[in-house]
């Protein structure tokens, strides 16, 4: 069982009562898989923040979550990612399987799969 030990929510200006379902429906979950004294972990968070803060996310429904892999409760993830960290996980109702990017991060590539 993956425990997470920090959310992020961003959202967009659309207040919730105002969410369709079509809206919810199409929410981004975003699973970001870190540990502490990383540095391109680090990096990654860094322009992971940076791209959602990007103007043509503002009125996309996007849920971070992040595991810290080193915690005893997240075991599976430090078995599946140890030798992987960062590593990005995107979710969407519409897909099988998550997109995932790992190691190196990059804006213009997360931007363009955020915005499909």
């Amino acid at each position: 069982m993956l425990h997470a030990t920090m959310r992020h929510t961003f959202s967009t200006s659309i207040p919730k009562r105002f969410f369709s379902y079509t809206t919810i429906n199409s929410q981004i979950q975003l699973t970001f898989f870190t540990k502490d004294n990383c540095m391109l972990c680090s990096n990654a968070k860094f322009i992971l923040y940076n791209a959602l803060k990007s103007s043509k996310l503002k009125n996309t429904p996007v849920k971070l979550t992040t595991i810290d892999i080193m915690d005893p409760e997240n075991q599976e993830a430090f078995d599946k990612y140890c030798y992987d960290v960062p590593v990005l996980h995107v979710d969407r109702p519409t897909q099988d399987k998550p997109v995932k990017f790992m190691h190196y991060f990059y804006a213009d590539k997360l931007l363009e799969e955020f915005t499909k």
